[in-house]
């Protein structure tokens, strides 16, 4: 703290047992959902299960959309499946539990799958006739439309749905908003009543600085490696690709 000077180093190093630090209180920052966030690195979840995430929020209509990529390992380099979701959520109000955080409440109400390994595509066409599309009819690649059945049982989607959600925004040391959303239920079930609400949150979600919500067509062909309106063909899912989009948001 001597070389790089800061109250808060200032406040840690003089403090001891006796003493403890008390730092100053940072002002809260209003909620503001509108507009794309991204995660910054892989994340993990119960089951063992990694994926990274993309949500747009619809401030005007209190609408949302959000892709769950999944993968097999834990640098996010083997897709298995991915899900995209969309709904509406409540007007925020003040958790009476968790200092600035906000609770909201969010309603699931369409979802597709789209697997993208052998391993998924055999376990979505051997689920129960019914209870996940079309029977035996998923192949990799392909997005089906999940809504008709009511959800997917092999993969725990059930719709319609409602998750109580725990959501805080800040700025790091670069004036860049972050997002942070409820922690999941160790034991990998969804914060499907108000008494599952969480009281911590997940790894930090990144404001798309600028970004226009094409942005989630782009993730989707190069996640897919579909083929764009131009008819050119759309590259096979690239971590480093992805961290080289996030490093150019992190430069502007």
């Amino acid at each position: 703290h001597h070389v790089h000077p800061c109250p808060a180093c200032g406040i840690i190093y003089r403090a001891d047992e006796h003493h403890p630090p008390i730092l100053p209180v940072r002002a809260q920052l209003p909620m503001q959902l509108s507009g794309s966030w991204v995660s910054t690195h892989c994340e993990v979840r119960p089951a063992v299960l990694f994926l990274t995430r993309y949500f747009i929020f619809h401030s005007n209509n209190h609408t949302w959309e959000g892709y769950y990529y999944h993968y097999s390992d834990p640098l996010c380099k083997q897709p298995t499946f991915t899900i995209y979701a969309s709904g509406h959520y409540t007007q925020g109000i003040p958790s009476s539990k968790v200092r600035g955080g906000t609770e909201l409440a969010f309603k699931v109400t369409q979802a597709r799958v789209t697997p993208m390994d052998q391993v998924t595509v055999m376990m979505l066409n051997s689920s129960e006739p019914g209870s996940c599309g079309l029977t035996s009819s998923w192949s990799a690649g392909v997005e089906q439309d999940i809504t008709p059945t009511n959800g997917c049982l092999a993969l725990g989607i059930k719709l319609p749905h409602t998750e109580y959600e725990l959501f805080k925004t800040e700025q790091d040391t670069k004036d860049r908003s972050l997002l942070y959303i409820g922690e999941r239920p160790t034991d990998g079930s969804s914060p499907d009543s108000p008494d599952k609400r969480p009281t911590s949150y997940q790894a930090p979600l990144i404001q798309c600085a600028g970004a226009s919500e094409e942005f989630s067509n782009y993730v989707s062909l190069k996640y897919l490696g579909k083929k764009d309106t131009n008819g050119r063909e759309a590259l096979k899912p690239l971590p480093v690709a992805f961290l080289l989009f996030i490093a150019l948001l992190f430069l502007r």
